[in-house]
């Protein structure tokens, strides 16, 4: 624990100095985010619960996942991961805390936009399941992904198919009656996201909390557990 406080502290410094990634990781998922919520409030199609999660999963797909595989790409490039395996952390810690960063920075910009969302009568279970599962799971496929992306400009490029996983889950749940949402749809991140959002909402018909949270997790432990396998921690070798 003492090991992960250190290097996350010393990755929120070096991300403090970078005002152009910090810019990036954040004002853009919250001007996609922020168009989510114009275009619920404009039509009113798609209800509170399945905006809050499309919303949600805009933010973990473009903060977490792709902004945490960039980072990590940047970090061993800059052969800050190796320097950190130096220190006799634990690998699972250095990954960790080189994603610290961008969970935060995810989750205030889940709390920053949802002072636009109606929360009123709201369960507050299911949806802060949706928020640190859905997290968690973005966190640890970044870090896999990153084993596979060999300098942080590739990351457009190699993140591209889990993202595409995470968006297309969720518009596919959204467009999908709530009673008809069922396990298997719920495998992919996005969409189990999203479900637990509807739940929140207490969408008629919806149901399988804990699937899509059980769901959720068992993808962040395979993923940390291949990442920690497959990572390279030094391109010269």
């Amino acid at each position: 624990m003492r090991a992960w406080l250190l290097l996350a502290g010393a990755e929120f410094t070096m991300l403090r100095r970078s005002a152009f990634t910090l810019a990036m990781g954040a004002v853009l998922p919250l001007a996609l985010g922020g168009l989510i919520l114009w275009a619920e409030a404009d039509t009113g199609r798609a209800g509170p619960g399945t905006a809050a999660g499309l919303l949600l999963v805009t933010l973990v797909t473009l903060t977490a996942y792709v902004s945490g595989t960039t980072t990590l790409a940047s970090r061993r490039q800059q052969n800050v991961l190796r320097r950190w395996r130096g220190s006799g952390a634990s690998d699972p810690a250095i990954l960790a805390a080189a994603l610290t960063p961008p969970a935060v920075l995810t989750l205030a910009q889940v709390l920053l936009l949802s002072v636009a969302l109606d929360l009123r009568g709201v369960r507050p279970g299911p949806l802060l399941l949706a928020v640190l599962a859905g997290i968690v799971a973005a966190c640890a496929l970044a870090a896999l992904t990153a084993a596979f992306t060999s300098a942080p400009e590739l990351a457009q490029l190699t993140t591209t198919p889990i993202a595409l996983a995470f968006l297309g889950g969720a518009f596919w749940v959204a467009r999908t009656p709530p009673a008809e949402v069922g396990w298997a749809m719920t495998l992919l991140p996005g969409a189990a996201i999203t479900q637990l959002t509807r739940i929140a909402w207490e969408v008629p018909g919806t149901d399988g909390s804990l699937v899509a949270v059980a769901l959720l997790l068992v993808t962040a432990v395979a993923a940390v557990a291949a990442a920690t396998r497959v990572f390279v921690w030094d391109l010269r070798r």
